[in-house]
């Protein structure tokens, strides 16, 4: 079986040159190209347990989601590996869809698995419980997107409230008085911070807050579609309607091309997280871009940070989002 030391011979370069280029280093072009070469004619592969043994790490890093299917979390993934792997680490990812049992197995499996690192989107779980499942484990966390009050790690989130702000904002600047919010549960932390961004426009411009026009449950497809059916329905139906879900908004359009409304014209709408299917409606739907690779690409970057040693105090960065109108 070749080893490190055959394919530095091949290639005409020193064993901690290749070593660096499978760690994910940069190594020059010309060498690159050597390596690359011997690795495929001696069909090298690295034995992932005899370097844990020696460098007392797996290279892995979990990944625990709600889910894939929303862009939102594919693309933070998808971001978050690219940079894990330039830095010599694989990926374990697992989602636990809203499922609180789920949410605590996959975590304790993660950290018993023994992954360097983990790169977290929390949703039900208790700093105790937390605890519970991470104790006497030396892995650095970073949340993502959402945090447990309690839990000290890195984070990394979006400007919530700021972005709901805004957009329920433009939505008044249009002249609606009678706005709807349709949003996630409120336990989920990101629902809880984009009702408050849309309490706040309603109180900076002067309009009174009606409970009939916010509906909270399920981020899903199927809650957006039963909302809008249930608002439009109503006695007093509100000219327009902030989203705050890439699935509840998909659901809010089904059913107002099933009801044969026009978007906008007969309701308003402006969505979050679905830039792609909203920019090829005609016209196009307004909507809160959160910069989810950005998000990714910092987590993992702050993740690699704590592994290479970094030992600073927990750092909580919040990223703007961009209305795109």
């Amino acid at each position: 079986m070749a080893t490190i030391k055959d394919v530095a011979r091949l290639a005409g370069v020193s064993p901690s040159t290749v070593s660096k280029h499978l760690n994910g280093g940069s190594v020059r072009q010309e060498n690159l190209a050597a390596i690359r070469s011997a690795i495929a004619q001696l069909d090298y592969r690295v034995d992932p347990i005899a370097r844990s043994l020696k460098t007392r790490r797996s290279y892995s890093i979990g990944i625990l989601l709600p889910s894939l299917a929303a862009p939102f979390f594919s693309s933070v993934f998808l971001a978050s590996d690219k940079v894990l792997r330039e830095h010599g680490y694989h990926s374990l990812m697992s989602c636990y869809y809203a499922d609180h049992g789920l949410e605590r197995d996959y975590l304790g499996y993660l950290i018993s698995a023994g992954v360097d690192g983990l790169i977290y989107v929390p949703e039900n779980l208790t700093a105790e419980e937390f605890q519970e499942l991470t104790a006497r484990r030396n892995v650095p966390v970073v949340q993502v997107d959402r945090m447990i009050p309690g839990v000290d790690s890195d984070i990394v989130l979006s400007e919530n409230k700021r972005s709901a702000c805004l957009a329920v904002s433009r939505l008044i600047e249009r002249g609606h008085r009678r706005i709807a919010l349709v949003g996630g549960p409120n336990s989920v932390q990101t629902a809880k911070e984009r009702l408050a961004g849309y309490l706040q426009a309603l109180e900076l411009n002067g309009i009174l807050y009606d409970d009939a026009l916010v509906l909270s449950g399920e981020l899903s497809f199927a809650f957006g579609y039963q909302s809008f059916m249930e608002l439009m329905s109503s006695g007093a139906p509100p000219t327009a309607i902030f989203s705050t879900n890439h699935d509840i908004t998909m659901g809010i359009i089904t059913a107002a091309r099933e009801r044969g409304l026009r978007i906008p014209g007969d309701v308003d709408v402006f969505g979050f997280d679905c830039v792609d299917v909203c920019a090829v409606m005609s016209p196009p739907l307004p909507v809160v871009h959160q910069p989810e690779e950005e998000m990714g690409r910092m987590a993992a970057a702050y993740l690699i940070q704590r592994l290479d040693g970094y030992s600073g105090e927990p750092r909580r960065t919040r990223l703007p989002c961009k209305l795109v109108l």
